[in-house]
């Protein structure tokens, strides 16, 4: 085996060990006695530095870890407190701040009030809440919602000032497509509208608004290019835009993909004015290492590895391309745009849950159009202060070109082969790692065009007959004149869904969330997105424990959602405060509802039954506060029943009518489902969503209670995801192992 340039061994080694130590070690002495036997197996080629560099990469991730227990995103306490904090970037939507006074380090990101118009480099002080933010490998992390701001004062540097410009500039020069303009110059994508961003995911373009290489490579070439009109020798004006482009990093907060990429330039400036001829892989691994060594964290940073692998894969299918197919420029683009894609979709599924192969062609008119369109961003906005007349003048070419590149992402999200949200993680990225070990098999060895369309024949129908013996993708089935409920296996946790007759789509509860799992964005989201739903109409919190409301967010990130309803109940928990932080910035609305609020949809009856206003136990016991929503159509009933227990089931009292399909309140709890609620419920089904758990749900006891008043029980942990029909006089159950089909009793 013939062993890479010594830079990519150390890369390598020094990344793997870097995850190890940012684990908290979990694993290490397989981790290690894998590297050790890898080096040993091949200890003649001279692969020993590899380990050299994954014992120094653990101690450097160790060391990480360790450090940032001071900073600010550690520990910052739940709930609202009052802070005083630096403007980073200006007080507009979202931005960075420092939060003084409070003994620890570190930037952390703030979403200001709608009506904040603050300047960057301001003292203010503010009435606050920060909401933690749940993620494996990375370092801590979070957003401190402010709800107040008052009594700024203080003196920008003028980096701070030019921060500040930069919004100002683009407000006035592009109204309403000011987001995507600050995006493009600083890298500022908070205020992005939701349709236009979800456009852009869709259609494989978000890429064009990440600052990494194209942007890094055009400013430095313009620098370049002015430079060398003006005079200067080639070497030293190379390396003078190298540094501008290192400087920008520098602007722009030092993001991963950024960094790296104007380091290569550096890296690459320096070889030339040597007279060094040094191989791509070797130039590439080098700047990684160089960024890991800055920011270990990087070495998890999605933006990071799609930078690298994306720049990789083009290198690679152009290298392949040029020798075996040709060098014109529609086989070059498509060829350049093809390795992208398909070197960053294993990234992409598992961190996003979403892979867009119609990009492949929308790139051939995406990159053209950002090559025009990002000085026609930039030149505007750093001239505005001096040339108004004539930064608006450009201005107005640079804002019909926003315009085509939202109707290219509108168009490209309906096109077939756009990407639609679904599951993250390892499950979602094998199937485009099996891809990409596919295209590197079709073009290894130096293979001909010929050859390499033969390797893809056969690998063409090994995915066929893989893809026929699993059974495909499986979607949820609905009936267009029926109701449909699903109960969700979400593990340990709540979450149903509710499809009306004609289509609109209710969520009850989303979930838990926690310890890498996350059941909005790897089941439910999934889900919804395989049955085609593009929004859901209306979210139910039942009530705001993390097993309820943890995946609320996840879901949030994939779905617009219109209206979200809950008890409104004050809780301090961060999976909350998630879900919250989450509303408000994808804009969706939001309610407090309590027992007599009812409403219908599509002929679909729905009525909150507790808890009622006003309501003397309030905050006592957070389950007993659940919200109980019953649903009808036509002579069918059901009652989805949270977490609410003995307390909430006698205070419904006279409200509570029979039904047909309960949903078990409180995961089958023994304080929950007592004989007197049944006798007045008199379900014929009985549904308990619960998981793996250590609190003995659900209970014998309820169980025995739902045996002696002959109600079948379906339960989530034994069946699967259970399904609920009903035309409004019939009704079938279905789960993984049986299915049966009743006539409404009542």
């Amino acid at each position: 085996m013939t062993r890479p340039p010594g830079v990519v061994l150390l890369t390598i080694g020094f990344g793997a060990g870097l995850a190890t130590g940012l684990s908290r070690l979990t694993g290490l002495p397989f981790v290690i006695a894998g590297v050790v036997g890898v080096a040993f197996l091949l200890r003649r080629e001279g692969w020993w530095p590899l380990l050299a560099a994954f014992a120094v990469g653990v101690l450097a991730g160790a060391h990480a870890r360790t450090s940032v227990a001071a900073s600010c995103a550690a520990r910052l306490p739940l709930g609202e407190q009052r802070y005083r904090v630096r403007s980073i970037d200006p007080g507009e939507g979202t931005g960075r701040v420092l939060v003084t006074g409070t003994g620890c380090t570190g930037a952390v990101i703030a979403r200001w009030p709608r009506a904040a118009r603050l300047p960057a480099g301001y003292t203010i002080a503010v009435t606050a809440r920060w909401v933690p933010a749940d993620r494996p490998l990375q370092r801590p992390d979070g957003m401190l919602l402010i709800r107040t701001a008052d009594s700024a004062r203080g003196a920008p540097t003028p980096v701070e000032r030019a921060r500040t410009a930069i919004v100002r500039s683009t407000r006035a020069l592009y109204g309403s497509r000011a987001p995507l303009a600050a995006a493009l110059v600083a890298g500022w994508r908070g205020e992005i509208d939701p349709d236009v961003r979800g456009a852009l995911a869709s259609a494989g373009l978000m890429h064009l608004l990440a600052i990494s290489g194209f942007h890094i490579a055009w400013l430095a070439g313009s620098v370049l290019l002015l430079l060398r009109l003006g005079g200067a020798p080639r070497h030293p004006a190379e390396c003078a835009a190298a540094l501008v482009a290192f400087a920008y990093a520098a602007f722009l907060g030092w993001p991963a993909a950024a960094l790296r990429a104007a380091l290569l330039l550096l890296l690459a400036a320096f070889c030339r004015w040597r007279q060094r001829q040094v191989r791509f892989e070797g130039l590439l691994a080098a700047s990684v290492l160089l960024v890991l060594i800055f920011d270990p964290w990087a070495v998890a940073e999605p933006g990071a590895w799609l930078s690298v692998v994306g720049l990789a894969g083009v290198v690679t299918a152009l290298r392949w391309s040029d020798r075996a197919v040709g060098t014109t420029w529609l086989v070059r683009s498509l060829s350049g745009s093809c390795g992208a894609v398909v070197a960053t979709a294993p990234v992409t599924a598992a961190v996003f849950g979403q892979v867009a192969p119609i990009g492949v062609l929308l790139n051939l008119l995406g990159m053209p159009l950002l090559l025009v369109l990002l000085p026609a961003v930039f030149f505007p906005v750093a001239l505005f202060a001096a040339f108004p007349s004539l930064a608006r003048a450009i201005a107005a070419a640079g804002n019909g070109l926003l315009a085509l590149l939202e109707l290219l992402a509108r168009l490209g999200a309906r096109a077939p082969g756009s990407a639609t949200p679904g599951a993250t993680g390892f499950g979602a990225a094998w199937p485009w790692l099996g891809v990409l070990a596919a295209a590197i098999w079709l073009t290894w060895g130096g293979t001909t065009l010929r050859e390499a369309m033969r390797r893809a024949a056969w690998s063409t129908t090994c995915a066929l007959g893989l893809t026929l013996a699993t059974g495909g993708r499986r979607v949820i089935a609905t009936d267009d004149h029926a109701l449909t409920l699903l109960f969700v296996d979400v593990g340990q946790g709540d979450a149903a869904l509710v499809r009306t007759p004609s289509g609109h789509w209710i969520e009850v509860d989303a979930g838990p969330a926690g310890d890498g799992w996350d059941a909005g964005r790897r089941v439910i989201a999934p889900l919804l997105a395989a049955a085609g739903v593009p929004r859901v109409d209306l979210f139910v919190l039942s009530h705001a424990h993390r097993d309820h409301v943890g995946g609320g967010a996840g879901v949030l990130d994939r779905l617009q959602i219109d209206l979200a309803i809950e008890p409104g109940e004050l809780f301090a928990d961060s999976a909350y405060d998630g879900w919250l932080a989450a509303l408000a910035a994808h804009r969706s609305r939001w309610r407090g509802v309590r027992a007599g609020s009812h409403w219908t949809l599509d002929g679909v009856g729905f009525r909150v039954l507790h808890p009622p206003t006003p309501w003397l136990r309030q905050g006592e016991n957070l389950n007993e506060d659940s919200i109980v929503l019953e649903v009808s159509y036509g002579d069918f009933r059901a009652l989805l029943m949270g977490d609410a227990g003995f307390v909430a089931e006698s205070a419904m009292g006279t409200v509570l009518r029979p039904v047909n399909v309960l949903k078990v309140g409180h995961h089958g709890s023994k304080t929950a489902t007592g004989d007197g609620f049944l006798a007045v419920a008199r379900p014929q089904v009985a549904i308990v969503s619960v998981g793996r758990n250590h609190y003995g749900h659900p209970a014998v006891e309820t169980l025995d209670r739902l045996n002696s008043a002959n109600v079948a029980v379906w339960r989530t942990d034994v069946d699967g995801t259970v399904s609920v029909t009903t035309d409004g006089r019939t009704f079938t159950v279905k789960g993984a192992q049986v299915a049966a089909t009743f006539v409404t009793s009542h």
